[in-house]
């Protein structure tokens, strides 16, 4: 485990082995482990946002969905980076899913994302016990609803497509009342988020990239000039 500093937020770097340990204590714990899966987008949203930044931080496993973001972070090894590149964390992930036959339960913040996500899960022959949409909209399912449905289906696993803001003070407030292995947070801007998000993430990861290197150029000349 590494402690790393990015645009201000202290988070901790794992290596897969060590979140894939972790994994194992989650799924047989009675409070759900947290997993985010943040994209530089994510990252620069949380610099200027206090609640934010507190919901990233407190999660226990923070993975990145582009190398760019460890070599702010000043972690060169090339195996990490083709952990990155390759969404081997994911992929372990969903693999250890199906070999143990754990059940999810599928958040989305609308029908569509909810196709996507649910069309992708299956693929991978994941049993799925239950689905909700979970979004800030008037007239979505109120946190107790959803709260309480979860925790009547009992899965392992709660997988969330949904808004990055919305999902994490979600779980950052209700944590303690679900039951279930873990939580993951799924990047709509990631690897399971359907064909259509895929081709723009390509084309968004390239603007999002520069505006990052920039922001961290900013933010560690500050803190030199600072010192």
């Amino acid at each position: 485990m590494r402690e790393i500093n990015i645009l201000g937020l202290s988070l901790h770097d794992y290596t897969l082995r060590e979140k894939m340990r972790m994994l194992d204590g989650f799924l047989d714990h009675g409070v759900p482990g947290t997993v985010e899966f943040v994209s530089a987008k994510v990252l620069m949203r949380a610099e200027s946002d206090a609640r934010h930044k507190e919901w990233l931080e407190s999660m226990d496993i923070i993975e990145y969905c582009d190398a760019d973001i460890l070599r702010a972070a000043g972690i060169t090894s090339r195996g990490r980076m083709r952990e990155i590149e390759n969404n081997s964390f994911l992929y372990e992930l969903l693999r250890r899913l199906v070999r143990e036959r754990r059940p999810v339960y599928l958040l989305a913040d609308s029908q569509d994302a909810m196709l996507a996500l649910e069309s992708d899960i299956q693929r991978e022959q994941i049993e799925i016990v239950g689905k909700n949409i979970l979004s800030s909209d008037e007239g979505a399912a109120s946190a107790d609803q959803i709260i309480n449905d979860i925790n009547d289906k009992a899965p392992d696993a709660i997988l969330t497509l949904s808004d990055c803001f919305v999902r994490e003070a979600f779980i950052y407030h209700n944590k303690n009342r679900i039951n279930a292995g873990i939580w993951v947070g799924l990047s709509k801007e990631g690897p399971v988020a359907g064909p259509d998000r895929k081709r723009m993430y390509v084309f968004v990861t390239k603007l999002q990239k520069k505006l990052f290197q920039r922001k961290v150029h900013r933010y560690e000349n500050q803190g030199k000039t600072e010192n």
